[in-house]
């Protein structure tokens, strides 16, 4: 008897060090898929949100993001959009609030590599868009780097993946 309790004891001890190393050394993988996934929400929104609401998402949209952020992106039926500042980033994500009523963004299918160094990675994911309710889909490859600065995952770059046809 004595046995099987000291068994369950290092069974339960061995199950709290995996769930423990887990939460205090997360896997740089899954830390970057989460980011992304909230950074999906955040581009969100619903034309009911309030104009406070909307700010506060934009605020916490500028911590996944590097100072000196790149970004080209090609806009469906607007063309490509490109910025060099976290700044100017954060205003096209306020002037879209203005302009489109409502966005559902979803990011599928994310595929992170890590440098070898763990010190940078890239995400390749799958954007689904929908525009202020419209029935139309809006699907885009995109490419993420990332560079690991103070502990945290921030993006430095996001571009537009042309599809071969």
């Amino acid at each position: 008897m004595k046995q099987i309790v000291r068994f369950l004891f290092l069974a339960g001890m061995i199950a709290l060090g995996v769930w423990a190393w887990g939460v205090f050394f997360p896997d740089p993988q899954r830390v970057i898929e989460k980011r992304l996934l909230k950074l999906a929400r955040l581009v969100s929104f619903s034309p009911q949100e309030g104009d406070l609401r909307r700010a506060a998402k934009i605020e916490r949209m500028g911590g996944f993001f590097a100072e000196n952020v790149q970004a080209a992106i090609d806009v469906p039926g607007e063309g490509i959009h490109t910025f060099e500042h976290r700044d100017e980033l954060m205003q096209a994500a306020m002037a879209s609030r203005t302009v489109a009523n409502g966005i559902q963004a979803e990011f599928v299918g994310i595929n992170v590599m890590l440098d070898p160094d763990q010190a940078g990675a890239a995400a390749d994911l799958t954007l689904k868009a929908r525009i202020g309710g419209q029935s139309e889909l809006i699907v885009q490859q995109l490419k993420f780097t990332f560079k690991k600065m103070d502990d945290d995952w921030l993006i430095t770059r996001i571009e537009t993946v042309k599809a071969l046809r």
